[in-house]
């Protein structure tokens, strides 16, 4: 007689939400594309998403990234979770191509760090209406906080003045959302992110520190916003 095995979900999946063209201004624009990817975490407590990824109702946005974007909600459906079930979101930052559909999922409550929340009022930083979290929504964390068990929000600033990355832990497996703490999976094994993508030259130091405490968690793999290789130990 057969017997039906039910492959286990994995701890996070990674959800391909778009790309844009890196303009000429851009210190990557040697790249011409940069892909965007969210991250579902299938916790008990319920799934828990990583950024919603960029939106395509921008004017200015459209003219320098030509942006193109794949529903939040189509990404969260084709890995079995009706979004209706979210229990949270984590923006690792808000910068317009992390953010960029939060506004989908109105009733979802939105985990950022305090020091993001200052950095996008600031002109230019991102596209306001899209980093905009109601205040009801607003789940704010100063540095590091466990979220719920096993699953763990870390302050890594760097990339931006007020970065986070998700530590999750599953018994004897820990799986590690980088987010833009560092651009690929190769600058993550060499503990060298790239000043280009630091929030400006003086915060290098500071990218370097928090890529380095990544490090030392010693996960068995590591996920990245901007570079689809996984990092397995």
């Amino acid at each position: 007689m057969s017997v039906d095995r039910v492959t286990p979900r994995p701890l996070v999946e990674t959800l391909h939400l778009g790309s844009v063209r890196l303009p000429d201004s851009h210190p990557r624009a040697a790249a011409g594309t940069c892909t965007i990817d969210g991250f579902l975490i299938h916790h008990p407590d319920g799934p828990v998403l990583v950024n919603t990824g960029v939106a395509e109702d921008h004017p200015v946005i459209n003219e320098m990234y030509e942006p193109t974007a794949v529903s939040i909600i189509d990404a969260v459906n084709a890995v079995g979770v009706d979004e209706r079930d979210l229990v949270a979101i984590v923006n690792t930052h808000l910068h317009f191509d992390h953010c960029g559909q939060n506004r989908l999922l109105p009733e979802i409550p939105v985990y950022v760090q305090s020091a993001e929340l200052v950095a996008a009022a600031e002109p230019r930083y991102t596209v306001p209406e899209w980093a905009d979290i109601e205040t009801a929504r607003q789940r704010v964390v100063d540095g590091d906080m466990e979220i719920a068990p096993g699953l763990r929000l870390v302050a890594t600033p760097g990339h931006t003045p007020g970065h986070q990355s998700v530590v999750i832990d599953a018994g004897d497996e820990r799986a590690l959302i980088v987010g833009q703490c560092c651009y690929t999976c190769g600058e993550y094994e060499a503990v060298a992110p790239f000043v280009g993508d630091m929030h400006d030259e003086a915060m290098l130091d500071l990218g370097t520190a928090s890529l380095e405490r990544l490090r030392s968690l010693q996960p068995d793999q590591a996920y990245f916003s901007h570079d689809r290789t996984v990092f397995t130990a």
